[in-house]
């Protein structure tokens, strides 16, 4: 694990970035998209950040010396050869949380666990109202086949039998259509159907859905944090079964890449008008919605409990495919929808979730986000001149253990190693899994997992399931 390869490296570090080497903490990003780079820099430039945080100068040799590493995707490095203490903001291996196909097949796995332990009086015996009825095509055309048919008899007629489609790897709704017809499914590409949620909880008469925001720092062992701040996300012409309007993407879908071209012609009593600085596009903030709604007489702290038990049982039912990645944190994108039963439902789960600041909304909602994330997750500032001390006589330790010229130790390796760490990190140790973040390092995260009520609930459940499994 090389980090520095010669002593001109903290030469070449002393000329570009500046003198205080020693302690200061430096940012990377790697992508081609402006608005990632764009807004991760304005968002360091406020609070404690300004003062505690640069960028690292590209070019110069010194590329691999980041505190942290932010990319649109997941980076083409080996996360091996980082030391403990680097930060990067990609899981490996999450296809099966981010991919529809995969996420409905670990949801149904996951649900499997839920029957059984329901029949034993488990309390995962509700678990499996994740997602609404989905299907993945072409695997399951014939079980698609013949729950479309049976939903159409219970209907009575096909013109209220909807159905959406998904295109398996494409987001921000790219390709997304919807069907009362058996006969329109049409596809190149695997995509996942769904059963159309017929009944959702409208806002003045317009349909929405959630963007929510969920900041992991560890799988295996989970630990998980949900933002209080988020998005509403409207469709733009009020809500509709009507068969004429299936194919009326300003009613059916929220998706603001879809929304867009219709935000000039809201009507004045839309939402997003009415919402005023706290909306914007077709989006309103999480807080302002849920103020509404609780004016209405909806108990919104109840509904606050079961998105947060939603996004925790979503990332219990992956985690067992994700092994532990010390140097990586991610947040993910939930997007969910509410019943007029007050049920969520799970719609999907984005990785990059767009950090495009289109409105003076996604401004101030975004860059708090960001700004929160990299204050929780608190990469910590090393000192590089005794990490390439340390690890420059770590070496010749090394080679003096391989020639068989070894001296008596004085100190166990074990101490040793705590002693090196402690100076490279100044005698600040990072925070520990399951450790609360300080209060001022929280900001508007609340933590999921570990240590809740919920998460100790469904772990026990699901732990006893896969017990008898072995």
């Amino acid at each position: 694990r090389v980090l520095f390869r010669s002593p001109a490296f903290l030469e070449i570090i002393e000329e570009t970035i500046g003198s205080n080497i020693e302690k200061d903490r430096f940012f990377r990003v790697s992508s081609s998209r402006e608005e990632v780079s764009s807004i991760l820099r304005d968002a360091l430039k406020q609070g404690r950040c300004a003062s505690s945080w640069e960028e690292l100068p590209s070019g110069e040799g010194i590329g691999a010396s980041w505190n942290l590493l932010w990319t649109w995707s997941r980076p083409k490095l080996d996360y091996d050869s980082l030391v403990i203490f680097q930060k990067i903001n990609h899981f490996r291996n999450v296809k099966g949380l981010t991919r529809k196909d995969l996420l409905k097949k670990n949801l149904q796995r996951f649900c499997t666990c839920a029957s059984h332990e329901a029949h034993k009086g488990k309390q995962l015996k509700n678990v499996s109202k994740l997602m609404p009825l989905t299907y993945v095509l072409p695997q399951e055309y014939n079980a698609f086949v013949a729950a479309f048919l049976a939903m159409q008899k219970i209907a009575g007629n096909k013109s209220s039998n909807f159905w959406i489609l998904k295109p398996v790897g494409l987001s921000r709704g790219r390709g997304i259509s919807l069907i009362n017809n058996i006969e329109d499914i049409s596809y190149a590409d695997p995509i996942v159907t769904q059963k159309y949620l017929l009944n959702p909880l409208l806002f003045l008469g317009y349909k929405f859905d959630l963007r929510l925001y969920i900041l992991v720092t560890s799988f295996n062992p989970l630990e998980a944090f949900i933002y209080k701040q988020g998005f509403g996300r409207f469709g733009t012409q009020k809500f509709s079964v009507n068969p004429e309007s299936i194919h009326d993407e300003r009613i059916h879908l929220t998706n603001s890449s879809i929304q867009q071209q219709y935000w000039d012609d809201l009507d004045p009593r839309h939402p997003v008008v009415l919402a005023g600085a706290n909306g914007g596009g077709n989006k309103v903030t999480l807080s302002w919605l849920f103020e509404k709604l609780k004016v209405q007489g909806f108990d919104t702290r109840k509904m606050w409990i079961r998105i947060s038990d939603l996004c925790l049982k979503t990332l219990l039912c992956v985690e067992d495919d994700i092994p532990h990645q010390p140097n990586a944190f991610e947040v993910f994108g939930f997007d969910v929808i509410f019943d007029e039963q007050l049920s969520p439902w799970l719609i999907e789960v984005n990785s990059s979730p767009s950090l495009a600041r289109e409105t003076d909304l996604d401004t101030r909602i975004k860059e708090d986000l960001i700004y929160d994330t990299v204050i929780l997750v608190n990469p910590p500032a090393f000192n590089r001149v005794a990490l390439f001390d340390i690890c420059q006589r770590r070496c010749s330790q090394q080679c003096r253990d391989r020639n068989g010229k070894n001296l008596r130790k004085h100190i166990s390796e074990k101490d040793q190693l705590e002693n090196d760490l402690r100076e490279i990190l100044t005698n600040k140790l990072p925070r520990k899994y399951g450790e609360l973040p300080r209060a001022d390092l929280k900001g508007s995260y609340e933590r999921l997992a570990p240590g809740t009520p919920s998460f100790e609930r469904m772990k026990k459940a699901h732990s006893s399931y896969l017990d008898t499994l072995t």
